[in-house]
């Protein structure tokens, strides 16, 4: 490229910002068409129920913008992929296209698959989680081709998952064995809500998870308790004994070892925890309980690694009353890690913490594990993003330290060495994964609009880097 084409290009994409937006306003409710129609299709991904369909709708409106989509398939759901462009410089831009099961019908304002328009927001099962998120950015380089006649000055990989909402295992495992499609100088998504926030956000991390399954085996049959109940191994009790023992009287992980190896917290993320707006997380009264469980919660969500018991089930708990040593136990827990811890090596702490205290017998079974990853507020990606929010929504973003997370953004980290950058166009009472879920209109047209407002800035950098010949990024 010349540098007088280089020059005029720079000079267009200063000149045609407002225009952008523009185009952004006039197509909105198109764009909202878009979004009605994709998110009628279930793609429950538990089930299958309609994945393979969304899938096959969602490369049909990709190829409706000039992409050349592609189905990479997994060995189970597959991944929706486009490349816009070709360039050494590459951002890559992640999405997920299934949900979650809808659950009880009954409990829905309107039909989860039939997406309404109610009071300024779009409800249905997947609107915001994570349909609406993951469209913004296909919308924003629609407009962008609308203005530009284009495609911007550096390549953007589309990554769509179909795994997402189970655990992205096979899709993990396609990125293991395919590492250099995946390969790219940022990873950027929208996925979440800003939680408390009601303000654009951006998290700087994502927390690792260790997700287990113990199983406690009694006798092969239900005996009757009043004879039995004494003298039969009783898993449920023996499943209470074993969980009482992981954490001390304080909640905190008694696990040995567990901590080892973590990293120090950082003085630039305790500041952004302090700097947290003061609404951030509401009085303990408004989820229903009398008082956190710790006494600086703010600072135990971020930088506390933590174990919570997500659900146990064993005997009978059904109407009246049944008499019966239970035969089996269940229990499903959550570990929550932050950097320098590993969920394998805490899946080995936990075994040997069990053996030592006389539950040799329980069993564990690993269902998901995902390392930490994020990025520090100086990576150049924060701070594209951090003007492209307070350019559309005309004040300045919350950087928020971290958010639970895992699946398929551990493996970028494993294996393709990116970390992620979260960037949520969700209100946060979005309510994802309930009978409640909805995406605000005015926040879905503002994520299209920052996604347009990344594009914008990163293309500048792209034509600046290029001129300059530097190595330095955005």
């Amino acid at each position: 490229m010349d540098s007088k084409l280089r020059e005029n290009k720079l000079q267009a994409l200063e000149a045609n910002k407002e225009a952008l937006m523009q185009r952004v306003e006039e197509q909105a409710g198109e764009y909202l068409s878009w979004l009605i129609e994709f998110a009628s299709i279930p793609s429950i991904s538990a089930t299958g129920e309609g994945v393979r369909e969304c899938a096959e709708h969602l490369a049909s409106r990709i190829a409706s913008i000039g992409l050349k989509p592609e189905l990479l398939e997994t060995g189970a759901h597959p991944i929706v992929w486009a490349a816009a462009g070709e360039s050494e410089r590459k951002l890559l831009v992640y999405g997920h296209y299934d949900v979650v099961p809808p659950g009880d019908d009954a409990q829905w304002k309107f039909p989860p698959f039939e997406p309404t328009v109610f009071e300024g927001s779009l409800w249905g099962r997947g609107v915001g989680d994570s349909k609406g998120q993951m469209i913004a950015h296909l919308c924003a380089l629609a407009a962008w081709i609308d203005v530009f006649g284009e495609l911007p000055p550096f390549q953007i990989n589309f990554m769509f998952d179909g795994e997402d909402e189970i655990g992205c295992g096979d899709t993990s495992d396609y990125i293991r064995a395919n590492v250099d499609r995946f390969r790219a100088d940022f990873l950027y998504t929208s996925d979440a809500s800003t939680l408390g926030v009601w303000d654009p956000a951006l998290f700087l991390g994502i927390r690792g998870a260790l997700y287990v399954e113990l199983n406690a085996k009694g006798a092969d049959n239900e005996w009757h308790s009043g004879s039995y109940g004494s003298i039969l191994p009783n898993p449920v009790t023996q499943m209470a004994q074993a969980i009482a023992t992981l954490v001390d009287k304080d909640g905190r992980v008694a696990i040995d070892g567990f901590f080892d190896g973590m990293e120090p917290i950082t003085t630039e993320l305790r500041d952004l925890a302090a700097k947290l707006p003061a609404g951030f997380l509401p009085p303990a009264e408004t989820f229903g309980v009398r008082e956190f469980e710790r006494d600086a919660p703010i600072d135990s969500m971020f930088f506390e690694p933590r174990m919570c018991v997500c659900g146990i089930e064993g005997g009978y708990t059904g109407q009246g009353l049944k008499m019966a040593v239970p035969t089996s136990a269940t229990a499903k827990i959550d570990f929550a890690l932050l950097k320098g811890q590993r969920p394998s090596h805490v899946a080995t702490l936990l075994r040997a913490h069990l053996d030592a205290h006389g539950f040799e017998d329980i069993e564990i079974t690993v269902l998901s594990d995902a390392p930490p990853s994020g990025v520090t507020g100086d990576h150049p990606l924060v701070s594209t993003a951090v003007a492209a929010l307070e350019s559309v929504w005309g004040r300045p973003p919350v950087v928020i330290p971290s958010i639970g997370g895992g699946g398929v953004f551990a493996t970028f980290v494993d294996a393709v060495g990116l970390d992620c950058l979260l960037v949520p166009y969700a209100q946060p009472d979005m309510q994802e994964h309930s009978a409640q879920e909805h995406l605000s209109l005015e926040w879905f047209t503002n994520g299209i609009k920052t996604s347009a407002e990344v594009f914008r800035r990163l293309a500048i950098a792209a034509l600046e880097r290029f001129e300059a010949g530097s190595a330095h990024a955005c």
